[in-house]
């Protein structure tokens, strides 16, 4: 992971160390929320003292609050506007208070971007976007979206990938890479939001050759039912023909060569562009004008296109993580290492943190925004 120098010079102009700063940017980025321990981990520091010197000054500073959980464990909100623009995302969602069962899917989704520094993340729904539109040429109509609506009735808000689980590169060895996308279950009781979470991106998995998903969570209970609904929905033939696909490219061209501009809509124009760039390549011309002229016909094209689109792979695995469990679990569970063995094919690695103790004794102090 690259940490972005200016952010990091930013943060430490308040006067954090460091270290601090680039923990700081990774709750701001990722979370929002952190534990004593998650930020012990990061600086791989085993002192007391540390965390409890920074868990003050951050607080101390007014830039994060502090709430009592379990066993005399506490989680940091860091909240503050200043922090946020100092990185650059002052409206990020992370700044709002929110459920106790939110915190502990963003608790969750830290630990393992603490356990996997070396990925590369899509950090910001503007990557993404960009990521899928720009590069990927996938429409923005497949993308995962929700409308907010805004202050004028009439005006409403599109937003993209508002769940913020991780999408990341955990190789850059395959060319182009492949993006792997995520799941967090901290210690969901069924697999509906799950579905639901499918559902949304459901048009976007359809329209990728390669799938990588990766399913985040603090017990294996899940795991194998959850591979069974992934590859029932994941794995159903793609709704995009790669042949019809081509056959409208061509058909707009021509009316674009033509100057036949009226009858081209917006999204016709979009497709368009997009197409443009996907196809920008002396194979595709030389049939492009084959097919105008007449020698080839549009069944010829539409199979060979077909014919060369690589087939589809599918890959589901589950990753366990300690997710600050024991700040909200009544009794303590069995260790995550200690469940037996899931008969289903998941990656095994874990992310397991030290057993939780206390965060020092670090009080809340006033939170007024510097």
């Amino acid at each position: 992971m690259q940490f972005p120098e200016a952010s990091i010079d930013n943060l430490r102009g308040f006067g954090y160390t460091a270290d601090e700063a680039r923990f700081l940017y990774l709750v701001a980025t990722h979370s929002g929320y952190f534990s004593t321990r998650q930020y012990l981990q990061f600086t791989g520091a085993k002192s007391g003292d540390k965390s409890m010197a920074f868990t003050q000054k951050v607080l101390g500073k007014g830039h994060a609050t502090a709430r009592l959980l379990l066993r005399n464990g506490r989680v940091y909100h860091l909240f503050s506007r200043p922090v946020y623009r100092a990185i650059g995302r002052e409206n990020l969602r992370n700044r709002r208070e929110h459920s106790v069962e939110h915190i502990r899917t963003r608790l969750v989704i830290l630990d393992f971007v603490l356990a996997h520094l070396g990925y590369r993340y899509l950090e910001t729904e503007a990557d993404k976007v960009d990521y899928f539109f720009q590069e990927l040429h996938i429409s923005k109509a497949s993308l995962p979206t929700k409308r907010y609506s805004g202050a004028i009735h009439a005006k409403a808000t599109e937003r993209y990938f508002v769940d913020k689980f991780p999408l990341f590169f955990a190789s850059e060895a395959s060319l182009p890479p492949v993006v792997t996308f995520s799941f967090v279950d901290p210690g969901l009781l069924s697999l509906d939001s799950f579905e639901t979470h499918l559902l949304a991106y459901a048009s976007l998995f359809s329209a990728l050759p390669k799938l990588r998903f990766l399913y985040i969570a603090t017990r294996a209970t899940h795991f194998e039912a959850a591979q069974k609904l992934f590859l029932t929905l994941a794995s159903q033939a793609p709704s995009i023909d790669p042949g019809e696909e081509i056959l409208r490219y061509f058909r707009l061209r021509k009316l674009w060569e033509t100057k036949q501009y009226g009858k081209l809509r917006d999204d016709d124009m979009e497709f368009l562009n997009r197409s443009q760039k996907q196809f920008n390549d002396a194979p595709t011309d030389i049939r492009f004008y084959q097919w105008w002229e007449g020698h080839v016909s549009s069944d010829m094209i539409r199979t060979e296109f077909r014919d060369l689109t690589p087939s589809r792979e599918v890959q589901f695995d589950a990753e366990l993580v300690d997710g600050q469990a024991a700040l909200f679990a009544a009794r303590p569970r069995t260790r995550i290492a200690a469940l037996p063995a899931k008969l289903v094919k998941y990656n095994r690695e874990t992310t397991l943190s030290p057993p939780f103790g206390s965060d020092f004794e670090a009080q809340p102090r006033q939170t007024t925004e510097q």
